[in-house]
């Protein structure tokens, strides 16, 4: 293996977005993101050969210590050995809908709400189908769902079977937790699935605030059915979000509620972030963040080291911590 700074999704991976297909799907690091792939894809064949070629060539850039401007300041950069000479796929991502059972005010469609739940999307199974079958799938890396909500999503369950009939080992499931899933259930209790829940909050007020739909409780019954599904040696395959955004749910009240839910429900890993918008600003302003939120990410990680939570740091919540040394 030759050693130069990359990361696993250029070397081995897929995103599909709504109307074309990624390297990733991270965009809150300083570059910006948006490595292309395919525009305009609807589902149809893929030709791999050119996926493989493309991908070849930021790879041979990378190891010439050329690292594309909008991959600049992502945390997924490493410099390691990579097996580069093999070409396989073993990291996606799917993110090409945008219906959902929320209505989350920090959402992307937050804009034109009955839009995107009627916009059209692709089918994935014939990609998939053709991927298992030209055995360019290895396992080993990790498939994500995050859209849209992948529980609504028609496709969803053949998805899953599908991967997991074919060695997929890790799956990570971003979900409102609104609609109970089997299949995210069965997965749970083969040890193969992580699923997300998005809290946002700690009582039913704020749950209304960030998410304008009255799911308080039906939210918490399906963490808890989850958090059942679970085997006596791996507790941390169900976890719950909180978004932190600022003047909603900022607050030590509010996270300490979150907090006491996740306890009372048998939650032992817990995912912070922060407002993807509000974080965009601040870069684009060359602001510092400001003391409040400073203070209380701190304090998130202290209280969760006192209550023994696994907690795992998303995107803006990891660049802030980095940036602070909370972490």
């Amino acid at each position: 293996m030759r050693e130069y700074t990359s990361c696993h999704w250029l070397q081995h991976g897929l995103s599909f977005e709504n109307d074309h297909i990624e390297m990733c799907c991270l965009c809150c690091h300083k570059g910006g993101g948006r490595l292309n792939i395919a525009d305009k894809y609807n589902g149809k064949g893929l030709k791999w050969e050119d996926i493989f070629r493309l991908k070849e060539k930021f790879i041979e850039d990378n190891r010439n210590g050329i690292i594309d401007p909008r991959c600049e300041g992502c945390f997924n950069l490493v410099h390691r050995g990579w097996d580069d000479d093999e070409k396989y796929i073993n990291y996606l991502h799917f993110n090409h809908w945008t219906h959902c059972n929320s209505d989350c005010i920090y959402c992307y469609t937050k804009w034109d709400k009955k839009a995107f739940n009627t916009r059209k999307h692709y089918q994935v199974m014939p990609m998939l189908k053709e991927l298992f079958k030209k055995k360019m799938f290895r396992a080993g890396g990790e498939v994500t769902f995050a859209g849209g909500e992948p529980t609504i999503l028609n496709e969803f369950d053949d998805i899953i079977k599908i991967l997991l009939k074919n060695g997929a080992d890790r799956i990570t499931v971003h979900t409102s937790g609104i609609k109970f899933s089997k299949a995210i259930e069965k997965g749970i209790k083969e040890g193969v699935v992580n699923v997300c829940l998005s809290a946002d909050s700690g009582s039913r007020d704020t749950y209304l605030a960030v998410k304008r739909v009255d799911k308080f409780a039906k939210f918490w019954e399906n963490v808890e059915k989850y958090a059942q599904a679970q085997s006596e040696d791996n507790k941390l395959l169900v976890e719950t979000k909180y978004v932190i955004i600022p003047e909603v749910n900022d607050n030590k009240e509010e996270i300490e509620k979150w907090f006491s839910l996740n306890l009372a429900y048998g939650i032992k890993s817990i995912v912070v972030d922060i407002e993807n918008d509000y974080c965009r600003d601040l870069r684009k302003e060359g602001a510092k963040a400001p003391n409040h939120l400073v203070d209380l990410c701190n304090y998130i990680v202290e209280r969760a080291k006192e209550l023994d939570f696994n907690l795992v740091d998303y995107n803006n919540f990891r660049y802030l911590t980095s940036e602070y040394k909370l972490m």
